[in-house]
């Protein structure tokens, strides 16, 4: 505490210290000082806080000259480590009763939150991949078309599983932003970008915009004609170009094929009535420069351009024999992706076909199995199976939830959401009636009072060092209050191909705050020789994300000032391939201590 005598005498000075239970004074809560006329002085007491989560009250109470002064502060307090989410699903079948246990590990019991929603929808088996789209937390255009497209068509289970109060958004809202940024970043050429303020479209993410625009004005969403129009004239421009590109399947097996982005192309044009009939008959005639499913999505153009015959000759005997390595850049292609666009086009065009029930077990199969997705392969797949989900026929299952004997919920119709203060439990009895399944689907979520997370390398390296302004290495954890730190941030590959779209993460700990991201606007810092440029940066309170592709070292930047003395926990910097979370890193947790 910093108390200022504003008079000509001498005073003495008593200070005393409350606290709610958030916080807690670590030794005397009372001190004693004298200051002189027209000086400052300061007291000290120490605080730390408990494994809790909350808003602590502290309030001074200062004695002196024969007066009393009194201040009052709320400080938030949440733990260094970051919020971890839990999900499982359930079937239970027609006239039984299943028990169903919800995991919340070792969550500080403020922090823990729980929802358990039940439904006629088997789709409701996907909702963890369905809320990782939804809830997103970056926004390129693939990502924000990849959190709207779903939402087309299953906007009731999309509003469900978003959990997060605050900054839910409707469907309806998901879809219109999307629409909007589409607009925003499209260039003079028709192609869109991925970010702001860029000057080179993405061909994958102009037709995967256009395709949704197409199916958002069936929808009846309101489509700018221009729009959508300049965009599939820039596809149509893009197809004259008969390249071919290097395609990784099979675990070690390359070959040349026409980009992915062909077929696609082609597909979306023949959607929106508009099907490019001379590159189509192209690559009839050269299958041979086609992936497996690409030849899904010229055989579902040439139907949906009335030519079945065609069609049918290109249409593959089943989705076998050929696996892609998934691909972090380009079209973000991998074996579920793939698979899925190919059901999805499949089931526009010929939806009676024999290999849809097959297609659709492997994709369902891959999506419920996997620990790690893309935003494609949760789009497409949930994309594809829903309108299988939707065709499938209407049950009339109904469902009654009970905790401890006493019913606490009944889903008869729409979909039945239930929250920690109607369940008041982890442990639920739900009991079915009636001809169908009935789907459950649950999620924890909350902070690890131990803090505990997992260091590892997987295929990314990142590591964090901190210097003064001048260069020199800060090798101790002991900072002083004002000191301007330099975080030097490393990223590397630990192995030769080249991961694109890349997001680096470093979360501060409470005594830091960002002072300047642009590290060579500072003055002293001329021994700074080999920062990188990032694609894009986002800064936060708390955080700063640098997003970039890799294909070698990078070293990234930036200022942070020490603003407050304490001792802190200071959280991992991460890295992941934001289309496929199996390449991470998380490392460099500890504590600092900031002195005055």
């Amino acid at each position: 505490m910093t108390i200022t005598n504003t008079t000509n005498k001498t005073a003495s000075i008593n200070a005393k210290l409350l606290t709610t239970a958030g916080v807690q004074v670590a030794g005397s809560n009372t001190a004693t000082t004298s200051i002189e006329g027209k000086r400052e002085g300061r007291v000290l007491f120490k605080l730390f806080a408990p494994a809790s989560i909350g808003t602590a009250n502290i309030k001074v109470e200062i004695n002196g000259l024969g007066e009393q002064f009194l201040d009052e502060t709320d400080i938030s307090i949440r733990p260094a480590s970051t919020l971890q989410k839990l999900n499982g699903a359930q079937v239970i079948p027609a006239n039984t009763a299943q028990v169903l246990r919800m995991n919340t590990l070792d969550f500080i019991p403020q922090s823990l939150n729980y929802t358990l929603t039940v439904s006629r929808n088997p789709l409701l088996e996907l909702g963890g991949q369905l809320q990782y789209l939804v809830q997103y937390p970056f926004g390129c255009t693939e990502q924000t078309v990849s959190v709207a497209f779903p939402q087309l068509y299953f906007s009731d289970l999309s509003d469900m599983v978003h959990t997060q109060k605050g900054l839910q958004k409707s469907a309806n809202e998901n879809v219109a932003e999307a629409i909007r940024k589409i607009k925003m970043r499209q260039l003079y050429n028709g192609g869109v970008t991925l970010w702001d303020n860029e000057s080179q479209e993405s061909w994958w993410t102009t037709a995967y915009a256009a395709h949704f625009l197409v199916e958002a004005k069936k929808a009846g969403y309101e489509v700018d004609r221009s729009l959508l129009e300049t965009m599939l004239n820039y596809l149509n421009n893009k197809l004259r170009n008969k390249e071919l590109v290097a395609y990784f399947y099979n675990r070690n097996l390359q070959k040349k094929i026409a980009p992915k982005e062909v077929a696609y192309s082609l597909y979306v044009l023949s959607l929106a009535g508009r099907p490019a009939v001379a590159a189509m008959n192209y690559y009839k005639t050269n299958q041979k420069d086609l992936a497996l499913d690409s030849r899904y999505l010229l055989s579902a153009a040439y139907t949906l351009a009335g030519d079945k015959a065609s069609a049918k000759a290109l249409l593959p005997g089943s989705f076998a024999g050929e696996e892609a390595v998934a691909s972090t850049g380009g079209s973000f292609y991998s074996d579920i992706r793939d698979e899925a666009v190919a059901l999805n086009a499949l089931i526009d065009a010929e939806p009676t076909n024999t290999q849809v029930g097959v297609m659709a077990r492997h994709v369902a199969a891959k999506l419920k199995g996997r620990s790690w997705y893309t935003t494609q392969e949760c789009a497409f797949g949930f994309v594809a199976l829903g309108k299988i989900a939707r065709k499938s026929g209407a049950t009339n299952a109904t469902a009654v939830v009970t905790v401890g004997g006493k019913q606490v919920g009944m889903m008869s119709g729409a979909p039945l959401q239930l929250t920690k203060a109607q369940l008041n439990s982890t442990n639920i009895q739900i009991t079915s009636k009636g001809n169908g399944n009935i789907y459950a689907w649950w999620q924890t979520q909350g902070i690890s009072a131990s803090g505990a997370y997992k260091e590892e390398d997987s295929y990314l390296k990142v590591r964090r060092s901190f210097y003064d302004r001048f260069g020199r290495p800060v090798s101790s954890n002991s900072f002083k209050q004002n000191d301007l730190i330099v975080v030097k941030l490393t990223l590397e590959k630990t192995y030769s191909g080249t991961i694109d779209n890349v997001v680096l993460t470093d979360i501060l700990p409470a005594g830091f705050e960002i002072e300047n991201s642009r590290i060579k606007e500072l003055p002293g810092n001329e021994w700074i020789k080999d920062a990188s440029n990032p694609l894009h940066t986002d800064i936060r309170d708390d955080r700063i994300h640098f997003f970039t592709n890799l294909n070698g070292r990078q070293t990234f930047y930036y200022t942070v000032r020490a603003v407050s003395p304490g001792t802190f926990t200071i959280g991992p910097a991460s890295a992941d391939a934001m289309y496929n979370g199996e390449y991470h890193s998380y490392h460099g947790a500890g504590t600092i201590k900031i002195v005055q």
